[in-house]
């Protein structure tokens, strides 16, 4: 971790923040560890300025013909391998459109989804599950993202989900810190780690009403 990044983390959240996300490094370099901070928002606990949003863009889901057609230009970061797996999950995409635009996504799914080629997440399907957010370069800083989650948790609610389940690892300050702006409530951290025998994973007990836990593919 560089000089700079830890001196941001200490202007923004303090010397605290620091040692966690130097002890979380260095316990990366001695073996694969991660953190998550499982957390959920509801149209409840939403701050509903995040409804609002620039009326020159559309909001909605796209269809699978949209999809193959954006996975096509590879600046939309939807590759053809990803996309055929998530459509065979019944995964939905949700966009924010400039016109044709690809302007910002992120995907939703009510079944375990892997977070990396060993390790799947589990969670209660009453909730949608929010992965692989991501907003085109000349479209940041307009919290497209935020926006286009607080839109399709409206859009997911109406469906019939309770609302969006989701996590962040616990070293990353300022996606924890938005998370919480926007109206996410943590409930629980999931601990996982590699040993030579395998993964050891370490959900905490408030977890367990979310059945929200780690399992290997």
């Amino acid at each position: 971790m560089d000089i700079k990044t830890l001196k941001l983390i200490k202007e923004k959240f303090g010397y605290p923040a620091v040692f966690h996300a130097l002890n979380y490094s260095f316990i990366n370099k001695i073996h694969f560890f991660k953190e998550l901070q499982g957390m959920t928002v509801t149209m409840e606990t939403l701050d509903p300025k995040y409804l609002e949003g620039n009326e020159k863009y559309t909001y909605r889901f796209l269809t699978e013909d949209e999809l193959k057609k954006y996975s096509q230009d590879e600046k939309n970061y939807i590759s053809p391998e990803f996309l055929e797996h998530a459509l065979e999950k019944g995964d939905y995409c949700y966009a924010v459109l400039d016109g044709d635009i690809l302007a910002s996504y992120g995907w939703y799914s009510s079944k375990p989804t892997e977070i990396t080629n060993e390790l799947i997440l589990h969670f209660d399907e009453s909730w949608i599950y929010m992965y692989k957010g991501y907003t085109s370069l000349d479209y940041r800083g307009q919290r497209l993202h935020a926006i286009g989650m607080a839109r399709s948790l409206k859009a997911f609610t109406e469906k019939g989900f309770k609302g969006i389940i989701s996590y962040v690892e616990t070293n990353n300050y300022a996606s924890l810190r938005s998370c919480d702006r926007m109206g996410y409530k943590n409930f629980g951290k999931v601990c996982v780690k590699k040993t030579r025998n395998g993964y050891v994973v370490n959900p905490e007990e408030t977890c367990a009403q979310f059945d929200f836990t780690v399992k290997t593919a």
